[in-house]
């Protein structure tokens, strides 16, 4: 397979070379998500769906919505019991082993078979696996800090917003009620209002600003040897914000398009086995254009620092010039 060409791109040509290596990447990568997640998905119908009861193909029975609906649940949801208390357990179990194994191996593989084609290596699902799996303890701990960064920094950023409506609300309205006119109660609430709208955009901005500085810190982990790829993140992503916040935005938009026709899909077609089947089918297919995207930004950031860390250095080196040397380059 050849390597690809990579080079600092615009917001449009990152998203078009992501396609690019999601079409190359397909059928490894639909295959990796599968044998992820396609035992889960199946194990969680056993345990929460009559699957006895299902029909091949759906069945519209507009007469008596409720009974068709029922009779697609076991009756031990219904009637209590051990065997109910038993399928919750079996959901909370296997809900834990998806988060905290099945879904950081499975991310760590498919970046790995993502940096594979783009460096021209023949993709291997089992090698990637192998891979992820013996730095399975290092992605586990990044990931789970992530996550509480993640929740520190919603939570920090969610009461400032809050304060800061709050306050301005109190002021505003407070002055419209000393003036006592309808007027000034109209306009202290149409600025509240837009307040809100900015203080909310703009905490949402700064929540997301944190998030993608420091989202990279799992290829660092992976490829750099990085024991905690949380600052080695923040580097790569230094200037590089809202390019990289247009390419999620735009991917975002993307995939709320696909996860429409999913819901649209699974609405008409779950309540048999070829929905429940093909909802998985789609499901594996759209899930990693997101990695792709993601591992692809990665090298174009860590191209982009390195081009600008040569830069910087070569004009460390070059030293500053003489006066009459810079007179006579002008």
């Amino acid at each position: 397979m050849d390597r690809m060409t990579l080079r600092p791109l615009g917001v449009g040509q990152m998203l078009d070379r992501s396609f690019q290596v999601y079409r190359r990447l397909f059928t490894p990568l639909f295959l990796l998500t599968l044998i992820a997640f396609g035992p889960a998905y199946l194990l969680s119908n056993v345990l929460l769906v009559n699957v006895g009861a299902l029909p091949l193909v759906p069945e519209f029975r507009f007469d008596d919505m409720d009974r068709f609906w029922m009779s697609r649940f076991p009756e031990a949801f219904f009637d209590g019991g051990l065997a109910l208390w038993l399928k919750i357990t079996g959901m909370i179990v296997l809900v834990l082993v998806l988060l905290f194994l099945v879904l950081p191996v499975y991310v760590a593989a498919a970046v790995i078979l993502t940096n594979q084609t783009l460096n021209g290596e023949e993709a291997s699902i089992s090698g990637a696996l192998r891979e992820a799996w013996k730095k399975y303890g290092r992605v586990l701990g990044n990931c789970m800090l992530y996550l509480l960064l993640s929740i520190g920094v919603y939570m920090g950023v969610s009461m400032v917003m809050g304060i800061a409506s709050l306050m301005y609300g109190g002021v505003a309205m407070s002055s419209a009620a000393i003036s006592g006119s309808d007027a000034a109660v109209s306009v202290a609430s149409i600025s509240f209002l837009i307040v809100y709208i900015v203080v909310t955009y703009g905490g949402m901005i700064v929540y997301y600003y944190f998030l993608i500085r420091f989202g990279y810190f799992l290829p660092p982990v992976l490829f750099e040897g990085e024991g905690i790829g949380l600052g080695r993140s923040w580097i790569l992503t230094r200037r590089g914000f809202w390019r990289l916040f247009a390419v999620y935005l735009i991917y975002g938009s993307l995939s709320y398009v696909f996860f429409v026709a999913f819901a649209l899909v699974f609405a008409a077609l779950g309540v048999s086995v070829t929905g429940l089947l093909l909802t998985l089918l789609i499901f594996c297919a759209v899930v990693p254009i997101g990695i792709v995207t993601y591992t692809l930004t990665y090298r174009v950031q860590q191209i982009r620092n390195d081009a600008e860390d040569v830069e910087a250095l070569l004009i460390r080196l070059k030293g500053p010039q003489a006066p009459e040397t810079a007179a006579a380059e002008a």
